[in-house]
């Protein structure tokens, strides 16, 4: 199943692969683009490829320094993000979160200048009194280039769209199969992975946070844990339950209405309703 349609720039760039995501980043990496923008569901590992490719540790700090880039994630403040700026001028700038801040004035204020193109930018604080009371000052040069990543893109006010105008802007947006796949990569607990999988076409958004989150499910040891996966990835108790059944060892159809009706309370009408609304993959899980 694909991700369903959002909100996004006219002129966004739309990915649906992760090879393809990772040739932008190397791009911006070589220093070929000035602003990157990466649109995008959450759960998809955007900030991670991001990460990744730039040479940054997975850390969630608010802000870490590498050798050569700053990352920032989008719950700092605003005179933090001057302070940032300042400490790390010249270096590239990656931007999480970015949804946070672009409603935000302040913050607004100052990524306009850092994202302007221009090869050298002039960044200014807006309240002298804040800055003298600290050890910055009140404006300094940069020639830092700029990646901003978003689940979601407002153009709220003018400030916003010079950003957008400004960007090259990737619409990042895999099928449930490509982030399967994907994770699959890297994930190492078959058990939930496998299960996952089955419900992969059926499944409304699949997040990598699934992966993770069923994991810790299966380590608590619950008597069915599957079955709490199975809704968690479908967003439906009874869809789920249908598809627990389907590859439980049963004496026939009956025995699966039967026993749905008595897990659920519902209609055999409801079991083939909902059955009919699975796509399952060949492979069998316990």
């Amino acid at each position: 199943m694909n991700v369903s349609s959002r909100r996004s720039p006219s002129d966004a760039i739309v990915l649906q692969e992760y090879e393809q995501l990772a040739t932008y980043l190397q791009s911006f990496a070589r220093g070929d683009f000035d602003l990157l923008l990466i649109i995008g569901r959450s759960g998809t590992g955007k900030s991670e490829a991001v990460k990744s490719t730039l040479g940054l540790s997975g850390s969630s700090k608010r802000a870490s320094q590498h050798s050569s880039v700053l990352y920032v994630e989008g719950h700092m403040g605003s005179f933090g993000l001057y302070r940032q700026l300042y400490a790390h001028r010249d270096q590239p700038v990656v931007i999480d979160d970015f949804d946070r801040l672009h409603t935000r004035v302040d913050c607004v204020r100052l990524l306009k200048p850092l994202c302007n193109g221009a090869p050298v930018k002039r960044i200014t604080w807006f309240s002298n009194a804040t800055v003298h009371s600290s050890d910055l000052p009140e404006s300094f040069t940069t020639k830092s280039r700029v990646v901003l990543i978003t689940n979601d893109w407002r153009s709220l006010n003018e400030d916003v769209r010079a950003l957008e105008d400004r960007a090259i802007i990737i619409d990042f947006a895999p099928s449930n199969a490509t982030v399967h796949r994907y994770v699959g990569e890297w994930f190492e607990d078959r058990e939930v992975y496998d299960l996952i999988g089955q419900v992969v076409e059926t499944a409304p958004l699949l997040s990598m946070r699934h992966y993770i989150k069923g994991r810790s499910l299966r380590r608590a040891g619950l008597a069915d844990w599957r079955q709490t996966v199975l809704q968690m990835v479908l967003g439906d108790p009874v869809l789920s339950a249908v598809a627990r059944l389907q590859t439980v060892a049963c004496d026939g159809e009956s025995d699966r209405v039967e026993r749905f009706t008595s897990m659920t309370g519902r209609s055999r009408a409801t079991y083939f309703r909902m059955k009919k609304k699975l796509v399952l993959r060949s492979e069998k899980y316990d």
